[in-house]
């Protein structure tokens, strides 16, 4: 290896280990992430770039003597120093709203304060169903942002696989769907909303439902508004994404998922975008870092954090990921196969963050 690299070089380096995309826009950026903060966690927040990629990048860095670790830190030595000057590298700018944490949505303090409330004893996160739930404010966000559109008021909502967020009880707790029906794998947390449904006479119905199965018949052509958050894998998007336009009524209904660029490449997302526009929908939102996730409590097991060249447990939240809406137009096409791939459902070579 060379000894001042440049960054077409790390990015060769990168390239040729993972074997995926990777360019050099997205190495330099993890470069600006580190000079902003030196924090690892931080820089695969702010980076944008997958989590594999930050740590490889990171260890070629070290091994040139260009980055040292200090406790939990990733510092620039002298000679990085010098290195990210010659080449002309800044430290990132983020500017982002601190009352709506870049969301361009609030909510009311009495909603959270009710939400809080009711979601303490929720179930806690399962690796083996790649769950990870977003904060209580993210909930209402997301809920706040769908009322906005009008897809939310006397409207029939479905949610699939996506329920650890308890976002189908948050809209249920607003009295303003017609029905929220959740469908979600992890018993658990349909007895969890089922309760609350009971309990507090809300329009919520739980199912425990694997989506690799077909949609039951009652389900199809029935809904105006559905929400899911996949895990980033191709299979995912089929079986969470299209099973969810597969349950709506006509066209100008409206779904809402999110995907992140921790667990995914650019190309991931371009096939994504390219597999919606194919199905006759049209992308009305992406909002950055909407969805703020808790830490996970299952971290120390993931690629995150045992191929991390500086491994330790995050105190600060770092997970976000994108929040996409779209839109059904005249001749839109949903999916409802069986598709039994199992961890490939929630896995593939991008994946690191479960």
């Amino acid at each position: 290896m060379e000894i001042n690299p440049t960054l077409s070089t790390i990015t060769h380096f990168v390239l040729r280990k993972l074997r995926f995309h990777v360019d050099e826009r997205g190495i330099e950026r993890i470069i600006q992430s580190l000079l902003m903060d030196p924090s690892i966690w931080d820089v695969m927040w702010h980076s944008k770039q997958p989590i594999k990629v930050v740590q490889e990048t990171i260890t070629i860095l070290k091994n040139h003597e260009l980055v040292t670790f200090d406790k939990e830190r990733v510092v620039f030595s002298d000679k990085g120093i010098k290195w990210t000057q010659k080449l002309g590298i800044s430290p990132l700018s983020i500017s982002a709203c601190t009352h709506c944490e870049g969301r361009g949505i609030t909510f009311d303090n009495k909603s959270l304060k009710e939400f809080l409330a009711i979601q303490k004893n929720r179930p806690l996160p399962i690796q083996e169903y790649g769950q990870a739930y977003v904060t209580p404010q993210t909930t209402l966000a997301r809920a706040a942002h769908a009322i906005s559109y009008g897809d939310i008021d006397a409207k029939k909502i479905i949610i699939l696989g996506a329920e650890d967020d308890l976002l189908g009880l948050a809209l249920a707790l607003t009295k303003r769907p017609k029905k929220v029906v959740v469908l979600e794998v992890d018993k658990r947390i349909v007895d969890f909303d089922n309760m609350w449904a009971k309990r507090l006479n809300l329009p919520l119905e739980a199912r425990v439902f694997d989506l690799q199965q077909k949609l039951p018949k009652e389900l199809i052509s029935k809904f105006d508004t559905f929400f899911t958050d996949p895990p980033e894998t191709i299979s995912a998007i089929n079986n969470f994404i299209f099973k969810g336009a597969h349950t709506l009524k006509s066209p100008g209904c409206s779904g809402y998922f999110g995907f992140t660029l921790h667990d995914s490449t650019l190309q991931k997302w371009q096939k994504l975008q390219k597999t919606i526009l194919k199905n006759n929908f049209v992308i009305t939102d992406i909002i950055q870092d909407f969805n703020e996730y808790e830490n996970f409590s299952y971290i120390e097991n993931t690629p995150a954090f045992t191929s991390s060249p500086l491994a330790f447990v995050p105190e600060k939240r770092w997970f976000h990921s994108h929040w996409y809406r779209i839109v059904a137009l005249p001749g839109f096409l949903g999916n409802n196969e069986v598709v039994n791939v199992g961890k490939d459902l929630y896995y593939d070579k991008e994946s690191a963050s479960y």
